[in-house]
């Protein structure tokens, strides 16, 4: 499994959104874009996927921007990294077909696509129990070199 940028920074970008917007306050794009070094056109398209799969939401005109439509704790990082369109499949072993993974031909009593299975559904349960929330809580402030 190797992240995109696309899921890298959709992760990054939800984060800022969790730790400075509010339903009341919504943040606009391009600080978000500008805080993470994301060119905000690459931010206007994950943002696509983001509101779609309906984990942030937005208000249009001055004063608008987005925020998360879940609170924190209900938003998992396999939630974000799925509405980027990341996947987490770790071999070839599987193909995926609307959204259901099917193994390949020779999957039964394969001892090595039964590994890369328990190794991916551990991944994947691990990325859907980590919330938001946790993320932040583990968020230091980086320590000035001197």
């Amino acid at each position: 499994m190797r992240t995109t940028t696309r899921g890298l920074y959709a992760l990054k970008a939800v984060l800022v959104l969790a730790g400075e917007s509010s339903e009341q306050s919504p943040l606009a794009l391009h600080k978000i874009a500008e805080k993470e070094s994301i060119s905000a056109e690459f931010l206007q398209q994950i943002f696509f996927r983001l509101r779609k799969a309906g984990l942030i939401s937005a208000y249009r005109g001055p004063g608008g921007g987005f925020f998360l439509s879940k609170p924190m704790n209900e938003i998992s990082v396999l939630d974000i990294l799925e509405a980027a369109g990341e996947s987490l499949a770790l071999s070839p072993c599987f193909d995926e077909l609307e959204g259901n993974r099917i193994p390949c031909g020779q999957f039964c009593g394969c001892a090595a696509g039964e590994f890369w299975m328990s190794l991916e559904e551990a991944v994947r349960k691990f990325a859907h129990e980590k919330k938001l929330t946790d993320l932040l809580k583990k968020t230091t402030p980086p320590t000035p070199h001197l």
